[in-house]
């Protein structure tokens, strides 16, 4: 009965981050945006590296363009 309840309450928030993802990073003009929406869905730790990577490593080497 748990684990439904617990299943129940994390597969939509994974859905709704990798979503958010997928939108994010269309919205940013990256080119594989595809990519980022299903590896964001695999765990929530992804959503992290998403960000680190994305808003952080890329739009400061693109600030130095």
């Amino acid at each position: 009965m748990k684990l439904i309840l617990v299943l129940t309450i994390a597969i939509p928030i994974v859905l709704m981050e990798g979503a958010w993802v997928f939108r994010d990073a269309r919205k940013r003009g990256e080119k594989y945006y595809w990519f980022w929406g299903i590896f964001a869905s695999l765990n929530t730790s992804n959503l992290f590296i998403y960000l680190l990577i994305i808003r952080v490593i890329l739009k400061h080497n693109k600030a130095k363009l």
